[in-house]
């Protein structure tokens, strides 16, 4: 997952892990280191994501997708115009 955030005119790209089975780490992202809260939220809902892919039944994976969807625009809506947050479904 990678989250872009404008900072001082400059895009600053920040790549997250998804905790998966075996642990994929990217390389960390330059500063500024500002957004915790932002990066906790986006690699949780990346990981349900991820996890979703693995439900068996049809409807309950459509609702639990639908449900991150909704949930990852939320979080794009609150950290604001300036952050950029793409899934890898999404690239």
């Amino acid at each position: 997952m990678q989250i872009c955030i404008k900072f001082g005119g400059k895009i600053h790209c920040f790549y997250l892990p998804i905790f998966q089975w075996p642990v994929i780490w990217h390389k960390p992202g330059p500063g500024p280191v500002n957004y915790p809260a932002l990066f906790q939220d986006a690699i949780l809902l990346a990981s349900i994501q991820k996890v979703a892919q693995e439900l068996t039944e049809g409807t309950v994976r459509t609702a639990v997708v639908g449900g991150i969807s909704s949930a990852f625009k939320a979080l794009q809506q609150h950290a604001g115009a300036d952050v950029s947050i793409k899934t890898e479904e999404a690239r």
